[in-house]
């Protein structure tokens, strides 16, 4: 996957940050890829969330996104 512009990053960051309170917890990432026709299953998505979280809260903030994808 090519990386992303930070414009991009953030555009895509407020799309699945769903109650807009600047982290992204791991329901509201399944419940984007659902609506989105995404098909990635739980444990990847932990996978994720604990490769892209880099204070260890369990959630992704715009800082780790950007991070993670720009």
């Amino acid at each position: 996957m090519d990386k992303m512009t930070v414009a991009e990053a953030e555009a895509l960051f407020r799309e699945i940050d769903a109650d807009g309170n600047g982290e992204i917890r791991l329901s509201e990432l399944r419940d984007y890829g659902k609506d989105h026709g995404g098909t990635v299953g739980g444990v990847k998505l932990a996978d994720f969330v604990r490769g892209a979280d880099t204070d260890g809260n369990r959630r992704i903030s715009r800082t780790e996104f950007t991070s993670h994808f720009a």
